[in-house]
C-alpha cells in the first residue's frame, strides 16, 4: 500500500485551526488508511496534542509529533515585516531533515486550510524531475504586488510567484540540489522580505516547480479572481482568517470545527 504522507506545523496558539484541518482531511480522503500524518511541533501543549490525537484516533489513525532542530534556524530573521508570519514558517524548509532519507515525497499543508475533497489526485501528481508542486498566485496580482516580485526578489514582471501553503515535495531531487542549503544561504542574505521563506522558495526554486490547478491551494488571491474554480484545498491565506474576521468559507471552517469535536474536549 502506497503511503500518503502529509506534514503540517504549529505552535500551540494554531492548534485549534490544525485539528480543523486535519479534521477536513480526514473527514474527505477516500483512501484514509493510507494517510500518515507528521506534525512539526512548534510548541503545542500536551493537553492539544491529546486533542489533536482525539481528532485523528476517530478515524483509526495517530499522529507523529516532531521536534525541529531550532538551531538550524537560529540566524535566520525573527519576523517578516508584515507581522503576522512567525518562524514556525521556517519549518518547511528543513523538512527533509527531519523525516529522514526514507522519505521520498511529500505533501505539506498549513494548519489555516480546510479539505472539501479527496487530495488523491494531487498527491498521484507526476512531479517529474521537478522539486516542488504548487499553485502560482501571481495570476491576480496587482502592480503594486508585481513592482515588489521584481524590486525585492528580483523576479521578472512575468514569473509566476507560488503560494507556499501547500506544496508537494521530491525530496530526492530536494536533497540532490541542497535546497535547504540554498534557502537557508539566501534567508541568511536577505533579512527583511516581506513573506519569508515562501519569497525564498520562490527565488531558489523560480525554474524547478511545477504549477498546479487553483483548486489545491485556493487563497483570498484567487476567490474574486477565479470564481470558476471548485476548489478542493481553501487555503486563509494572509491576517483575515474566519476565526476573526468576516471572510468567505467562514461556515466552512466552523463546520469542521463543530465535527471536530475540539470543544468537546476542553475538560481534557
Amino acid at each position: 500500500m502506497n503511503s500518503l504522507n502529509i506534514v503540517s506545523t504549529s505552535n500551540d496558539q494554531y492548534s485549534q485551526h490544525l485539528g480543523v484541518m486535519l479534521q477536513s482531511l480526514f473527514e474527505n480522503t477516500i483512501n484514509k488508511e493510507q494517510l500518515n500524518i507528521f506534525i512539526i511541533d512548534g510548541g503545542i501543549s500536551e493537553k492539544n496534542k491529546k486533542r489533536l490525537n482525539m481528532v485523528a484516533n476517530k478515524y483509526s489513525k495517530e499522529i507523529t509529533f516532531l521536534r525541529p532542530n531550532l538551531e538550524i534556524t537560529k540566524d535566520l530573521p525573527e519576523n517578516s515585516t508584515i507581522g503576522y508570519i512567525t518562524n514556525e514558517t521556517y519549518y518547511r524548509i528543513i523538512l527533509p531533515k527531519l523525516l529522514g532519507k526514507r522519505t521520498k515525497k511529500v505533501l505539506y499543508i498549513d494548519c489555516d486550510v480546510i479539505i472539501t475533497g479527496d487530495i488523491g489526485e494531487l498527491w498521484n501528481t507526476d512531479l517529474k524531475q521537478h522539486v516542488v508542486a504548487a499553485v502560482d498566485e501571481s495570476c491576480s496580482y496587482n502592480t503594486r504586488r508585481k513592482r515588489r516580485l521584481k524590486k525585492e526578489l528580483g523576479l521578472s514582471k512575468k514569473s509566476p510567484y507560488f503560494n507556499a501553503g501547500v506544496l508537494l515535495l521530491n525530496f530526492k531531487k530536494w536533497r540532490k540540489e541542497k535546497v535547504s542549503e540554498q534557502l537557508i544561504n539566501y534567508l541568511s542574505d536577505h533579512p527583511n522580505l516581506t513573506l519569508m521563506d515562501q519569497d525564498a522558495l520562490n527565488v531558489v526554486l523560480n525554474k524547478e516547480w511545477l504549477q498546479l490547478d487553483y483548486k489545491w491551494n485556493y487563497t483570498p488571491t484567487h476567490w474574486d479572481a477565479s470564481i470558476e474554480v471548485k476548489p478542493v484545498i481553501i487555503h486563509f491565506a494572509g491576517w483575515k482568517k474566519p476565526w476573526n474576521s468576516e471572510v468567505r468559507y467562514k461556515d466552512e471552517y466552523f463546520k469542521y470545527l463543530q465535527t471536530s469535536l475540539w470543544n468537546e474536549s476542553e475538560n481534557l
